[in-house]
Protein backbone atom coordinates (compact mmCIF):
# COMPACT_ATOMS: atom_id res chain seq x y z
CA UNK A 1 0.00 0.00 0.00
CA UNK A 2 1.39 3.40 -0.96
CA UNK A 3 1.83 6.26 1.46
CA UNK A 4 -0.91 8.90 1.51
CA UNK A 5 -0.32 11.88 -0.73
CA UNK A 6 -0.76 14.12 2.30
CA UNK A 7 2.61 12.98 3.60
CA UNK A 8 4.17 14.65 0.53
CA UNK A 9 2.30 17.95 0.76
CA UNK A 10 3.41 20.72 3.12
CA UNK A 11 0.74 21.37 5.73
CA UNK A 12 0.51 24.73 7.46
CA UNK A 13 -0.10 24.87 11.22
CA UNK A 14 -2.59 27.74 10.98
CA UNK A 15 -5.17 27.76 13.76
CA UNK A 16 -6.74 29.62 16.66
CA UNK A 17 -8.64 28.38 19.69
CA UNK A 18 -12.41 28.70 19.85
CA UNK A 19 -12.03 31.40 22.51
CA UNK A 20 -10.12 33.60 20.03
CA UNK A 21 -11.68 36.83 18.88
CA UNK A 22 -12.46 37.91 15.33
CA UNK A 23 -9.37 40.15 15.53
CA UNK A 24 -7.19 37.22 16.64
CA UNK A 25 -8.47 35.02 13.81
CA UNK A 26 -8.06 37.84 11.28
CA UNK A 27 -4.46 38.38 12.33
CA UNK A 28 -3.71 34.64 12.15
CA UNK A 29 -5.30 34.40 8.72
CA UNK A 30 -3.41 37.45 7.44
CA UNK A 31 -0.11 36.10 8.78
CA UNK A 32 -0.60 32.61 7.37
CA UNK A 33 0.25 31.08 4.04
CA UNK A 34 -3.18 29.55 3.48
CA UNK A 35 -6.58 31.11 2.73
CA UNK A 36 -8.28 29.46 5.73
CA UNK A 37 -7.34 28.58 9.30
CA UNK A 38 -8.75 26.00 11.69
CA UNK A 39 -10.67 26.87 14.82
CA UNK A 40 -9.80 24.33 17.53
CA UNK A 41 -11.42 23.24 20.79
CA UNK A 42 -9.40 22.51 23.94
CA UNK A 43 -8.72 18.94 22.73
CA UNK A 44 -7.27 20.28 19.43
CA UNK A 45 -10.25 19.05 17.40
CA UNK A 46 -11.37 21.18 14.47
CA UNK A 47 -14.71 22.82 15.32
CA UNK A 48 -14.76 25.27 12.42
CA UNK A 49 -12.82 27.08 9.72
CA UNK A 50 -12.19 30.79 9.35
CA UNK A 51 -11.52 31.77 5.74
CA UNK A 52 -11.01 34.96 3.78
CA UNK A 53 -14.76 35.00 3.03
CA UNK A 54 -15.50 35.03 6.77
CA UNK A 55 -13.06 37.89 7.17
CA UNK A 56 -14.81 39.89 4.44
CA UNK A 57 -18.24 39.20 5.92
CA UNK A 58 -17.04 40.43 9.29
CA UNK A 59 -15.29 43.55 8.03
CA UNK A 60 -18.05 44.79 5.73
CA UNK A 61 -21.76 45.50 6.34
CA UNK A 62 -24.10 42.48 6.02
CA UNK A 63 -26.25 44.19 3.37
CA UNK A 64 -23.31 43.96 0.94
CA UNK A 65 -24.20 40.34 0.11
CA UNK A 66 -27.64 41.48 -1.10
CA UNK A 67 -26.23 44.03 -3.53
CA UNK A 68 -25.19 43.08 -7.05
CA UNK A 69 -23.55 46.31 -8.12
CA UNK A 70 -21.71 48.68 -5.83
CA UNK A 71 -19.63 50.83 -8.18
CA UNK A 72 -21.88 53.77 -7.27
CA UNK A 73 -21.12 53.48 -3.53
CA UNK A 74 -18.08 55.31 -2.19
CA UNK A 75 -16.23 53.94 0.81
CA UNK A 76 -17.39 55.29 4.14
CA UNK A 77 -14.09 54.94 5.99
CA UNK A 78 -15.58 55.91 9.34
CA UNK A 79 -18.40 53.37 9.04
CA UNK A 80 -15.96 50.63 8.01
CA UNK A 81 -13.66 51.50 10.92
CA UNK A 82 -16.65 51.33 13.28
CA UNK A 83 -17.71 47.97 11.82
CA UNK A 84 -14.18 46.65 12.39
CA UNK A 85 -14.21 47.92 15.98
CA UNK A 86 -17.63 46.32 16.55
CA UNK A 87 -16.61 42.83 15.38
CA UNK A 88 -13.00 42.81 16.61
CA UNK A 89 -13.88 41.52 20.07
CA UNK A 90 -16.53 39.02 18.98
CA UNK A 91 -15.68 35.34 19.30
CA UNK A 92 -14.41 33.71 16.14
CA UNK A 93 -17.09 31.03 16.63
CA UNK A 94 -19.68 33.63 15.57
CA UNK A 95 -17.89 34.10 12.24
CA UNK A 96 -16.50 30.66 11.42
CA UNK A 97 -17.99 28.14 9.03
CA UNK A 98 -18.50 24.43 9.58
CA UNK A 99 -15.32 22.37 9.49
CA UNK A 100 -14.23 20.53 6.37
CA UNK A 101 -11.43 18.09 6.95
CA UNK A 102 -9.68 14.97 5.70
CA UNK A 103 -7.74 12.32 7.58
CA UNK A 104 -3.95 12.38 7.22
CA UNK A 105 -4.07 8.91 5.63
CA UNK A 106 -6.70 9.85 3.02
CA UNK A 107 -6.32 8.90 -0.62
CA UNK A 108 -5.69 11.55 -3.26
CA UNK A 109 -9.08 10.70 -4.73
CA UNK A 110 -10.84 11.49 -1.45
CA UNK A 111 -8.92 14.74 -0.97
CA UNK A 112 -9.77 15.85 -4.51
CA UNK A 113 -13.45 15.03 -3.91
CA UNK A 114 -13.49 17.12 -0.71
CA UNK A 115 -11.98 20.11 -2.52
CA UNK A 116 -14.38 19.77 -5.47
CA UNK A 117 -17.40 19.75 -3.17
CA UNK A 118 -16.50 22.79 -1.10
CA UNK A 119 -15.76 26.38 -1.96
CA UNK A 120 -12.66 26.64 0.21
CA UNK A 121 -9.10 26.83 -1.05
CA UNK A 122 -7.78 25.16 2.12
CA UNK A 123 -9.14 22.40 4.35
CA UNK A 124 -8.08 20.94 7.68
CA UNK A 125 -6.10 17.72 7.97
CA UNK A 126 -6.68 15.64 11.08
CA UNK A 127 -5.29 12.46 12.56
CA UNK A 128 -7.51 10.60 15.00
CA UNK A 129 -9.67 13.76 15.25
CA UNK A 130 -6.70 15.98 16.22
CA UNK A 131 -5.63 18.89 14.03
CA UNK A 132 -2.44 18.29 12.02
CA UNK A 133 -2.44 21.29 9.68
CA UNK A 134 -4.14 23.12 6.85
CA UNK A 135 -3.93 21.77 3.31
CA UNK A 136 -3.86 24.37 0.56
CA UNK A 137 -5.63 23.33 -2.67
CA UNK A 138 -2.81 24.73 -4.83
CA UNK A 139 -0.18 22.80 -2.85
CA UNK A 140 -2.26 19.62 -3.23
CA UNK A 141 -2.52 20.17 -7.00
CA UNK A 142 1.24 20.74 -7.26
CA UNK A 143 1.84 17.50 -5.35
CA UNK A 144 -0.49 15.65 -7.72
CA UNK A 145 1.25 17.03 -10.79
CA UNK A 146 4.58 15.98 -9.27
CA UNK A 147 3.31 12.43 -8.78
CA UNK A 148 2.01 12.12 -12.32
Amino acid sequence: MSQSVLHDVPLVAASVGESATFADASAALAAGRVPAIAVLDAQERVVGLFASENLLRGLFPPYLEDLRHTAFAPDDVEALAQRNADVAGELVTKHMRKPISVELGSSALHVAERFLHCDLAAIAVVEEEKFVGMLDRAAFCRAMLGRF
